[in-house]
């Protein structure tokens, strides 16, 4: 097998990344131009065919190839792709199941998914919305007529192509008499599956259409229509709650809600969704005389509608010809017939005639088709993730049905290679680089959502959108991290809001807090979860994305001035940490982007209810980070010191400018050790004693019987002191 010449990045189509060193220079009778993407289990290369038409070919790393269980699985997959015809699909070109590295050939389909439109453009309206629901029910009945079942219809599986809406991702699709597979698993997607389906029923049509009514209300809100959360709160959600279908339009709601019914036996069938949304479509009230019309005849009538109503939907970007001028200038431009058949092809590569008839690329010219894999048929446009696992589509979660576990890897799985091959090895390798850089900068700015905003009660007397904007503008906060290894590792953070600033610095074991509005340091203050303000913290979103099952690689872009690789999807998210370490977690969409040097250079995320930016300014540059002021630090809770009997143990605390643990864990030792001055008269009730300047004391009896754990006992002031209020070191009670 041949590898390309990578090429230049700049001469590339920008929905495409260069090749890598190894990549092949063909697939079967396929000239590879660059990257689409990747994923756990296979490449996905754009390549052009024989007359030069643009095609998708999924490729099988090489290390799921020697797995004969695997394969049979591919090959059987393919099987299923070859069963499903319809308008919102796109053609199957060829295949090679017996490859060296097993491949499939589909059209290639520009355009953004539903998830994307949405989130860039807000959701869909009036013809267009009733459009995507007549696409995707038309893809739907088509793959039902087929006798299988998709199990994982969602948003980030639809792209909303300039012709219309296409149906994504085949890989766990099942025959709809072939229940579920092996080892008590459930694959599809929280959030979209139906009740039955968290139950591990076997997948049946209806919960498809649930999935539809999900994904319309999606589409008309650009809400989740459960909302977000865990797999298990999710599913009690399916079962128990009414899905989220305000804001649906009035002709649409009754089929959505029909189709949300929570018993699979409630549902109408896709053919009946199909017919009833062409009856809106068409403006006719009753919608039995287009159902009798039978799939073929409303399939050909929805055609003509999306091309009088389907609009607004650029894919300008894609241009066939930067495609040809790509392989041209990396010396790629051979013919289809300078197949040697070798490598990713395979030794079985073969001529067929006729492959891919009817679709884009389809002819003579792409009829170098390999083997078996070749012939006619029909497959949704970027396919198969479960059995490529592809970067160029999301996948599904995968976990058991009796533990509602999140996403889990079979145990059987090889394990990678060492080199990154995958999104997620990417991601992973750019959290390692920054984790290991000897000193960075980083960047942040966030706010919280209009949806937080919204639920936030507040005395503002302007109109409610007034009142959104100003919680949105008072919560924002920037900040800034920054750290270095030398001569000691230090974390600075600093932040920045509308009620005065703070800085975090964590350095020795210690974490100190600096308050703009008291002017002080604290060490180690109580009411701070340390754990949130390590580079361990800062770089956790990363790690999370690195073990995202939809992490999706989006080919060159340049972002902040910067040539990077672009990746999506969506992550669990740290949302709130108290103080005791407990966290909770919200679904995340992110925006990521990873220089060539393998260093992050951007994130952004939003959760349910914050919205995040991080730009990863530089790494392995000089920084200088000042300790906190001496003078005005205030050293908190310093640690246990029990009395010179042993009989009370206490935390000594100090809130005293300028004080340090270690000075007043002196002075509270010296009087508990009986070295205090002692007034003449005795030291009364409270054993009052002076050590170096300060006067140290105990509350009554009675009130250190009574107090709570961490309530004050006792302690020192400092008794030449010009505060208005002296300087204190208290004894906290312990138990």
């Amino acid at each position: 097998m041949t590898s390309p010449i990578p090429p230049n990045a700049s001469v590339l189509p920008p929905e495409l990344e260069p090749v890598r060193p190894g990549d092949p220079a063909r697939i079967g009778p396929y000239r590879v131009v660059g990257r689409l993407g990747q994923g756990g289990m296979g490449t996905v290369f754009g390549a052009l065919d024989g007359r030069d038409a643009c095609v998708a070919v999924k490729v099988v790393h090489a290390r799921f190839a020697a797995d004969a269980e695997f394969r049979a699985r591919f090959a059987a997959e393919i099987d299923l792709m070859r069963l499903v015809g319809g308008l919102c699909t796109a053609e199957v070109h060829a295949a090679d199941a017996d490859a060296a590295r097993p491949w499939v050939a589909t059209d290639f389909v520009p355009g953004r998914t539903l998830r994307a439109h949405v989130r860039e453009n807000g959701p869909l309206e009036g013809d267009m919305l009733v459009a995507f629901a007549a696409g995707v029910a038309e893809s739907l009945a088509a793959i039902h007529a087929a006798g299988v079942v998709h199990c994982d219809l969602k948003p980030g599986n639809v792209i909303l192509a300039p012709e219309g809406p296409k149906v994504l991702d085949f890989g766990i699709a099942r025959h709809a008499a072939g229940g579920e597979r092996s080892g008590g698993a459930v694959f599809g997607s929280p959030g979209w599956m139906s009740p039955e389906r968290y139950d591990g029923t076997a997948p049946t049509p209806a919960a498809d259409v649930f999935a539809w009514g999900a994904m319309v209300a999606f589409a008309a809100t650009g809400r989740n229509p459960f909302g977000r959360a865990d797999t298990a709160e999710l599913a009690r959600r399916a079962r128990q709650e009414p899905a989220d279908t305000e804001g649906v339009p009035e002709e649409l709601l009754p089929l959505v809600e029909r189709s949300l019914a929570k018993d699979p036996a409630g549902r109408p069938t896709a053919d009946a969704v199909f017919g009833e949304v062409m009856a809106l479509m068409d403006g006719v009230e009753e919608a039995e005389g287009i159902r009798l019309e039978g799939l073929p005849a409303r399939t050909e009538r929805l055609r003509v509608r999306l091309g009088e109503r389907w609009r607004g939907i650029d894919a300008g970007w894609h241009r066939p010809a930067l495609w040809v001028a790509a392989a041209t200038a990396t010396g790629m431009a051979a013919t289809a017939s300078t197949a040697t058949g070798a490598g990713v092809a395979g030794a079985g590569a073969a001529a067929a005639t006729g492959a891919g008839t009817g679709g884009a690329g389809a002819g003579a010219g792409a009829a170098a088709a390999v083997g078996a894999g070749a012939g006619t048929g029909k497959v949704v446009a970027v396919v198969a993730a479960a059995v490529i696992g592809t970067a160029a589509v999301g996948t599904g979660g995968y976990f058991a049905a009796d533990a509602l576990t999140g996403p889990q890897e079979a145990a059987s799985s090889p394990t990678p290679a060492p080199s990154p091959s995958t999104p997620q090895e990417f991601v992973a390798m750019a959290a390692d680089l920054a984790a290991g850089a000897d000193s960075f900068v980083v960047a942040y700015d966030q706010r919280i959502t209009e949806e937080e905003a919204r639920r936030q009660p507040d005395s503002f007397t302007g109109s409610e959108e007034e009142r959104i904007e100003y919680l949105i503008a008072v919560s924002g906060q920037t900040g800034e991290y920054r750290y270095t290894s030398e001569p000691d590792p230090v974390l600075e953070e600093t932040r920045a809001n509308e009620g005065g600033g703070r800085t975090y610095l964590d350095t020795g074991g210690d974490l100190y807090l600096y308050s703009v509005v008291d002017d002080s340091w604290r060490r180690n203050p109580p009411d701070v979860d340390r754990d949130r303000h390590t580079v361990d913290a800062l770089l956790q979103p990363l790690r999370s994305i690195a073990e995202s099952d939809d992490l999706v690689g989006n080919g060159s872009d340049t972002v902040d001035g910067v040539a990077a690789t672009h990746y999506s999807g969506t992550f669990e998210a740290v949302e709130y940490r108290n103080a005791d370490g407990g966290a909770t977690t919200s679904e995340a969409l992110f925006d990521l982007w990873i220089g060539a040097d393998g260093y992050p250079v951007r994130l952004d995320y939003t959760t349910e209810s914050l919205e995040r930016e991080l730009v990863f300014e530089s790494f392995g540059e000089p920084v200088s980070i000042d300790g906190p002021d001496q003078e005005k630090l205030i050293a908190g809770v310093c640690g246990p010191l029990s009395t010179a009997d042993g009989g009370t143990v206490v935390e000594v605390s100090s809130g005293a400018y300028g004080v340090t643990c270690e000075e007043a864990m002196g002075i509270v030792g010296g009087y508990f050790d009986g070295r205090g001055e002692v007034a003449p008269g005795g030291g009364g009730s409270g054993g009052f004693a002076t050590v170096d300047g300060w006067t140290c004391g105990w509350t009554t009896a009675g009130a250190i019987e009574l107090a709570l754990p961490g309530d004050s006992i006792g302690g020192c002031t400092e008794l030449e002191s010009d505060e208005p209020v002296p300087p204190r070191i208290d004894f906290l009670k312990t138990g």
